[in-house]
């Protein structure tokens, strides 16, 4: 329940992160007394099934009823000596008191695994399970249908089997599996399942994705930046001429999304398994990282946010053009050296993202960490809010919305999603009032009146915008995004259906108007991506 006059960025700015502000009635506040009153409610319920498990001698000893027969003096084996009857009694009353404690926590054990998941489940609406229910569905059918197991990864060795999803339907190319672009609508799909709904299935089915079902040790950013630091140490050390050549160790072959990572570019590259300098995409790379902070927010496995890490190190460092500002689209600086809207607005949220994800596990960890989470925090919103103030200056339109390119002008609701949310978390990390937040609600009426409810990009684009507006929403009370939501929620269940899978637009017009070919993995996961983030943040 919110403090009167308290607004939901007010609560989050207080640290209240836990707290889902929603404007429905059905809002309960996670509270001890909440929780204490479900408690109660439901021990006649409990005391019945312990007096059950009692008589049947199957369970958990009685917690009520006459205590134990004490021991006597007498029933003690005889000894050389005696003790005194006092130390007796007091022995005795302690195992016979720990063994009642241990009872009772048996008992609240019992209670919070029954209450847990049901409490999730009351928590969300009718019409958020209904959305959950089909994300999970599509997800599942998006998982079988795609699903590619006759590809793997070379090691130096030999070629490790990857078992991975392709591109298209039923794919006979010579490169079939999904690019970054093709695969990262069912990386959100899966962590907004997951955090809608937090089962052991859920969780594992983000994890394999995330890192696969065996990960080696260490990320793979990790491990490029130690193979960097020996590779300096071995060109500085004496020359090893006449020596005989070792042979070369078999590289770590990385899984799931992981399997991405090039550490020729210390980036992640379109395509798994890559290994070479191939040309690399600064947006791909933000794209990329955004899922793996939305994974790391559902799992709590600091490996994900060393992942996302390493994606915006690699745009900070080389998407930024450091003589006249701004990001290029990838490494090539093609096509004509434009500047890139998608890859500045990905890029700004992504580093908001991990600033505030950083900020919150400094608060929460072992002082030891604490001052290097702090610091790594603080760096990524600098480069924040660099990127932003020169996109504010160079690149934005009237109403302040990010262009496509230097040469087009034109706003796409893709970027200004990502641009919006990325501006939301500057004003709540920074103390109120503060320009970001004034910025925020304005770019995000510029684009309520911009775009409206004529949204035709493509689900692949549209999802995105829809996202983060309805975790705006979240943050801020803004009750324009989440009806927006629903209604192209709606008509994808009832328009972009072929079979089992979604592959048409939300409209029911074929992909090939909306930048993409047929039945492709990019098309049917997006339809469920926005299925799973109305679940996890809709009304």
């Amino acid at each position: 329940m919110r403090a009167r006059g308290a607004t939901p960025r007010a609560l989050l700015r207080a640290g209240c992160n836990h707290v889902r502000v929603r404007t429905d009635s059905s809002t309960r506040p996670a509270s001890w007394k909440y929780l204490q009153a479900r408690y109660e409610s439901r021990m006649p319920g409990l005391r019945a099934e312990l007096a059950t498990r009692r008589e049947t001698r199957t369970g958990i000893r009685r917690l009520e009823g006459p205590p134990p027969r004490r021991c006597t003096r007498r029933s003690l084996p005889e000894a050389a000596h005696s003790w005194p009857r006092a130390s007796i009694d007091r022995a005795v009353g302690t195992i016979r008191g720990r063994a009642a404690l241990a009872g009772t926590v048996a008992a609240l054990c019992l209670v919070l695994a029954a209450l847990v998941p049901a409490e999730g489940a009351a928590a969300r609406s009718a019409q958020q399970t209904s959305f959950l229910s089909l994300a999970e569905q599509g997800a599942a059918q998006a998982k079988g249908a795609f699903k590619d197991a006759r590809h793997g990864v070379w090691n130096g060795h030999r070629n490790v089997p990857l078992s991975w999803y392709d591109e298209r339907l039923h794919s006979r190319i010579k490169y079939p599996l999904a690019t970054i672009w093709g695969a990262v609508p069912l990386f959100e799909s899966l962590a907004a399942i997951a955090s809608a709904n937090p089962s052991a299935a859920n969780r594992k089915a983000l994890d394999v994705f995330a890192e696969g079902s065996h990960p080696p040790p260490n990320p793979p950013g990790a491990r490029a930046a130690a193979a960097a630091h020996r590779a300096r140490a071995a060109a500085s050390a004496p020359s090893s001429r006449g020596r005989p050549a070792r042979a070369s160790a078999a590289r770590p072959v990385y899984y799931g999304a992981e399997s991405y990572w090039d550490p020729a570019m210390h980036a992640f590259a379109p395509y798994p398994g890559d290994r070479s300098r191939a040309n690399t995409w600064f947006d791909d790379n933000s794209w990329w990282g955004i899922a793996f902070v939305d994974a790391y927010r559902a799992l709590h496995k600091p490996r994900l946010l060393r992942d996302a890490q390493s994606a915006f190190d690699f745009v900070s460092s080389r998407g930024w053009d450091a003589s006249g500002g701004g990001l290029w689209w990838n490494t090539d600086h093609s096509p004509g050296g434009q500047k890139s809207g998608e890859a500045l607005a990905a890029g700004s949220l992504l580093g908001a993202l991990l600033a505030q994800a950083w900020q919150q596990a400094a608060a929460s960890g072992s002082p030891g960490a604490r001052s290097a989470q702090e610091a790594t925090s603080n760096r990524d919103a600098q480069t924040v809010e660099k990127f932003m103030s020169w996109g504010d200056a160079h690149f934005a339109d009237l109403g302040g919305l990010y262009s496509r390119t230097q040469s087009d002008s034109t706003p796409m609701p893709y970027v200004a999603g990502p641009e919006i949310e990325a501006k939301e978390l500057l004003c709540l990390r920074a103390p109120s009032p503060n320009r970001y937040c004034a910025q925020a609600s304005s770019l995000a009426s510029a684009a309520y009146q911009r775009f409206a409810y004529r949204l035709n990009m493509g689900p692949q684009f549209d999802a995105i915008y829809l996202h983060w507006m309805l975790v705006y929403a979240q943050q801020t009370g803004d009750g324009r995004w989440a009806p927006m939501a629903l209604t192209f929620a709606n008509d994808a269940r009832a328009n972009a259906r072929v079979g089992s899978l979604y592959l048409k637009a939300w409209d029911g017009s074929d992909m090939s108007e909306h930048q993409a070919e047929p039945n492709m993995l990019r098309t049917d996961a997006a339809s469920v991506e926005l299925f799973g983030w109305l679940a996890a943040n809709g009304p």
